[in-house]
């Protein structure tokens, strides 16, 4: 029972790596930071990159400029 567990949380951090990794590619942030947070944090890490993507995006509206949407 205990390697079930193991096998779900490696499967999980890995599938959020990936996902993470290509929404900070799309968003213009570092990938390999957010990659390697979402391979260690797993699913966790959701509520940091939304606050840090926020942050990000109010401060490119701060100084007037823009970012080009795919």
């Amino acid at each position: 029972m205990q390697l079930g567990w193991l096998v779900i949380l490696m499967l999980s951090s890995a599938s959020s790596c990936v996902a993470f990794a290509f929404a900070a590619y799309k968003q213009g942030l570092a990938v390999k930071r957010w990659g390697c947070l979402a391979l260690v944090l797993g699913p966790l890490t959701y509520p940091l990159f939304s606050a840090h993507k926020r942050l990000a995006d109010m401060k490119v509206a701060r100084h007037g400029g823009y970012r080009i949407k795919c």
